[in-house]
């Protein structure tokens, strides 16, 4: 009998073809899983684009009948596909659509790219991520779609040509029993999302697939064959040609993120603000002279300390404390509010650093910040059995991270008369030890032991952590006697060998490794991130544009990192049992890490990031990333009148999941950096230019 497939010839490797694309797996028991599959019966010309039809009969009295609709617009052709079944069995099933590449091509010929999981490689992966060397080396890359930041897949071939699989209209709900059981075998019509991926296939070539319900390997996921039923989904591919490989994951992304058109959820900034500061402020804890924001805050109750046993006296530097970022943002506030409230938040800004300084030296450094009730050194993770990986070292990143805002505040105070010198000589004094630890290369460690050189990790991945500190403490210091005893800058000098060292040895092959320390040396988005604020402070000092041409990369890869589409809570779960509220947009979170579904609204301090490369490239899509992150970030912060669940108005919890548990978290706190981040990306747009803050604050 007469069977249609299908080919879509392109030049060079982007070939795709599939001679059987009716596709079902059908599921009797845990044992009896059969895949199906034939060719379309008939093909027939559409007034744009072909309509393919066929079927599938697992059983006598039982069939699937397909109907796809093919159309093509440019280099962008789209599938919509219905199935109906007629009949009735135990049982359930999941339909599929995929297409092979030229036979002989495996997993080292090409370059995978899924946003938020990989970037070209497994390195500085999990083992078992789904992108992670273990299924690298299994030929093996599949994942819901709801853990995608965007629903694509994109396989990037050596002569630079591309193919990707997009669902450009997820639906994406769930139950509470499916969001739940990450084991047992589920049917439910109700489960509308799917899966998809890239594998190797056991005769040559890698198969680009989209499968619907989303069944993975220890989540499996199927439609009940029940007569009359139908689901229905639209997949697009997208093929692309003489691009590297950094250019072909950004316009694929750039291009599925202008299809989605993913809206901005718009908020009252001054309200916002207020909120946050208030929130901020109400956080700082006093014991005797030592002031500092505390490591972690129920969010439900108000608690600073005794809530799940963790550290809530102490106050740490840069990462998730923020310490130092925290006391730098009630200062800056306080310049905008000349009531009481405002003297107050100032001086407790004051009196936070002025407490870190007195009791944390920093050459060597004895800790990364000091126990609030004790005034004794601490790290980030100082007790035994709690995250093993960060446990007595300190990080390059906890420093530069908040010391760079103590130079910030050092400059906003110079400027209105008040010169703190002691907090100038001591980010000098680091920055003097930090350079005597810089590799020949340019790269420095990842930590130490504390109140040692000896170092603690000697991977050298998150070097860029020094540049935008460096870079900083080049411009607090230019034109003072210091620089004499060297006859140059040695802070933007050795800037600028980190950001070689950094480019040349990863970045510049899409590896951002190593942001969060609590995750070990892997690829996530804070690399990008703080990759992004380093090239532009060397940008901004040097006004070369190899380091502006760098910041858009690390921008570029970032981004993908956040959602670009509303995951729906579960249908049957109740409100008030979940963290991340019914009808709230999820547009804008941040994908985690590149293992887990978790998310959190890091990148809200990195507003400006964005807004200053769209004022240096006139790029209107940096504008529209900048606007979503000042905006929808907020979406789970307790505002006035929107209390949600929480304590008070600028109390936001810190994480959620989205595929896995979605809509709750582990726990109902935050650290410090969730309502520093927000304030910091306020306060540094507007301080970079009100007008473009003030664009991107109202509605359009």
């Amino acid at each position: 009998m007469n069977e249609w497939g299908i080919r879509i010839e392109n030049p060079g490797l982007a070939t795709l073809e599939q001679a059987a694309p009716l596709q079902i797996q059908f599921y009797e028991s845990e044992a009896e899983r059969r895949f199906l599959s034939c060719g379309y019966k008939s093909f027939d010309k559409t007034a744009d684009g072909f309509s393919g039809k066929g079927a599938l009969s697992p059983a006598p009295g039982l069939t699937f009948q397909f109907e796809d609709i093919w159309t093509r617009s440019s280099a962008i052709i789209t599938v919509n596909r219905k199935v109906t079944v007629s009949g009735n069995a135990h049982g359930g099933f999941y339909s599929k659509i995929s297409f092979d590449t030229l036979k002989g091509l495996t997993y080292p010929d090409v370059k995978l790219f899924a946003p938020g999981m990989t970037y070209g490689s497994p390195d500085y992966q999990y083992d078992f991520a789904p992108a992670g060397m273990t299924n690298y080396l299994a030929g093996s890359f599949n994942a819901r779609e709801d853990d995608f930041t965007i629903p694509l897949c994109g396989i990037y071939f050596r002569d630079g040509t591309s193919a990707a699989l997009v669902n450009l209209r997820p639906r994406c709900n769930t139950t509470v029993a499916e969001t739940h059981d990450t084991k047992t075998t589920l049917i439910d019509d109700r489960i509308r999302f799917g899966a998809l991926g890239a594998n190797e296939l056991s005769d040559g070539g890698i198969s680009l697939a989209y499968w619907f319900p989303g069944s993975e390997e220890s989540r499996q996921r199927y439609h009940p064959v029940r007569h009359g039923f139908i689901h229905e989904y639209s997949i697009s591919f997208r093929f692309g040609s003489d691009e590297t490989y950094h250019d072909f994951y950004t316009s694929t992304w750039r291009w599925c993120w202008g299809k989605m058109a993913p809206a901005t959820n718009y908020h009252d900034m001054d309200v916002v603000q207020k909120s946050l500061v208030d929130h901020l402020a109400g956080l700082v804890l006093k014991y005797d002279d030592r002031v500092g924001i505390p490591f972690w805050t129920s969010m439900v109750t108000g608690r600073n300390f005794g809530d799940a046993g963790l550290r809530d006296r102490d106050a740490v530097m840069g990462f998730v404390g923020k310490d130092l970022e925290g006391a730098a943002m009630l200062i800056r506030a306080s310049y905008d509010d000349t009531t009481t409230r405002g003297k107050e938040n100032h001086q407790l800004g004051i009196d936070i650093i002025d407490s870190m300084i007195r009791h944390v030296t920093v050459s060597p450094p004895s800790g990364s910040g000091f126990n609030i009730e004790t005034g004794k050194p601490t790290l980030t993770n100082p007790a035994p059995n709690h995250v093993p990986c960060c446990n007595g070292r300190m990080y390059l990143r906890e420093f530069t991270d908040d010391m760079r805002w103590v130079l910030n505040a050092y400059q906003w105070e110079l400027k209105r008369g008040k010169e703190h010198y002691e907090w100038f000589r001591w980010c000098t004094e680091f920055g003097e030890w930090l350079l005597k630890q810089q590799k020949p290369d340019g790269s420095f460690p990842r930590s130490w032991y504390p109140g040692t050189d000896k170092i603690y990790d000697d991977n050298y991945q998150s070097s860029y952590n020094a540049m935008a500190f460096l870079t900083k403490l080049s411009e607090v210091t230019g034109g003072k006697v210091f620089w004499t005893a060297h006859g140059t800058d040695p802070f933007l000098t050795a800037a600028k060998r980190t950001g070689e060292f950094c480019w040349h040895n990863y970045e510049s092959d899409d590896q951002f490794v190593g942001g969060t320390i609590d995750n070990n040396n892997v690829l996530d988005k804070e690399a990008g991130t703080l990759s992004l604020e380093g090239y532009l402070a060397l940008y901004e000092a040097t006004k070369e544009l190899k380091w502006l041409q760098r910041a858009r990369a690390a921008a570029d890869y970032a981004e993908t990192w956040i959602y670009a589409w509303d995951v729906p809570m579960p249908d049957d779960e109740a409100d008030e049992t979940l963290h991340w509220k019914k009808g709230v947009p999820t547009v804008g979170v941040n994908k985690i890490n590149s293992q887990g579904s978790g998310v959190d609204q890091w990148m809200a301090g990195d507003v400006d990031e964005y807004a200053r490369l769209y004022t240096y490239t006139r790029d209107e899509h940096y504008k529209d990333i900048a606007r979503i992150l000042l905006h929808n970030t907020k979406n789970m912060v307790a505002l006035p009148g929107r209390m949600y669940d929480l304590y008070e108005p600028g109390a936001q919890q810190e994480h959620w999941g989205i595929s896995s548990y979605r809509g709750e978290a582990r726990h109902r706190g935050a650290l410090p950096w969730v309502t520093v981040n927000h304030i910091s990306g306020i306060f540094a747009l507007k301080d970079f230019d009100i007008d473009l803050f003030n664009e991107l604050a109202h509605r359009v």
